[in-house]
């Protein structure tokens, strides 16, 4: 009995620390107040600039994925991606930028000896962890075709991870493309 109440101590503390640790993605997002969104019901994606040197190069079907994600997010939000510049009351274009980055946590530590002495104390000393993981930033803008001069920016920050199956890479960039269309229309 004692043993299946402890299992499951173990794991109702494992599913509060999985849920801990999976934070929701958030978006920071700014707009052009006097921009009426009101009107807004067609989007054209732009190419991506393959030639800025801070944005991840990316294949052609990681883009085509990730156009797919947001156009999907934008329709339950009632504006359809067009391909036609012409046909849009907007243009957006999304860029992804990494940086490889250090996480270094150090931990006191308490160790007691256990040696025969006359005068045995605890030891502290510390512990240093270091990991390195690449921090990615999504950054999506919308543009007036008119101005030409973007009129809402949403960005996201997290730390990239490796998918171990597609399902779990086009949950997870649901999961972007819902975060960054939130708010949208302000």
């Amino acid at each position: 009995m004692n043993s299946l109440i402890s299992r499951l101590g173990f794991v109702l503390l494992l599913l509060l620390g999985v849920a801990a640790c999976s934070t929701p993605l958030t978006a920071t997002v700014d707009h052009d107040p006097g921009f009426d969104f009101g009107n807004v019901r067609t989007v054209a994606i732009q190419p991506i600039d393959r030639t800025v040197a801070s944005t991840v190069i990316i294949s052609d079907m990681q883009v085509t994925r990730i156009n797919e994600a947001f156009a999907q997010e934008l329709s339950r939000h009632g504006v359809e991606v067009v391909q036609n510049n012409a046909d849009a009351d907007m243009l957006m274009t999304w860029h992804l930028v990494t940086q490889e980055r250090m996480d270094v946590r150090t931990y006191n530590t308490m160790s007691a000896r256990y040696t025969t002495c006359w005068h045995c104390a605890p030891t502290s000393g510390t512990d240093v962890r270091v990991r390195q993981y690449t921090q990615g930033t999504l950054i999506v803008d919308l543009i007036d075709p008119n101005r030409l001069q973007s009129v809402w920016r949403s960005i996201i920050e997290s730390r990239l991870r490796e998918s171990s199956t597609p399902e779990e890479a086009a949950e997870r960039r649901a999961e972007a493309a819902a975060a960054i269309f939130e708010g949208f229309p302000p």
